[in-house]
């Protein structure tokens, strides 16, 4: 399904009816010109058990995913020239 929708002088746009309820959270990525929503589930860990097989607990996750955020800063700022001194 796909629809137009028009952006109001607040910068706000109006979803079409039945697409989301009120109080859903939804993910909005930036991509270029373009704008991608995914709606996140009230219960992430819950709805994802029936694709998701992680066999890791939450704090070794929690670890990895942010080592991996550190890992995509420095890299960022070695593009930029930026020194990257990292304890």
């Amino acid at each position: 399904m796909s629809k137009v929708v028009t952006v109001d002088d607040r910068g706000r746009i109006k979803l079409p009816k039945g697409l989301v309820s009120p109080g859903d959270k939804i993910l909005v990525i930036t991509a270029g010109s373009r704008i991608i929503l995914i709606p996140i589930p009230p219960r992430p860990l819950e709805a994802s058990a029936s694709w998701l097989n992680v066999r890791i607990d939450r704090k070794a996750f929690r670890r990895m995913i942010e080592e991996e955020a550190l890992k995509e800063v420095e890299k960022k700022l070695r593009r930029r020239g930026r020194v990257v001194d990292r304890d």
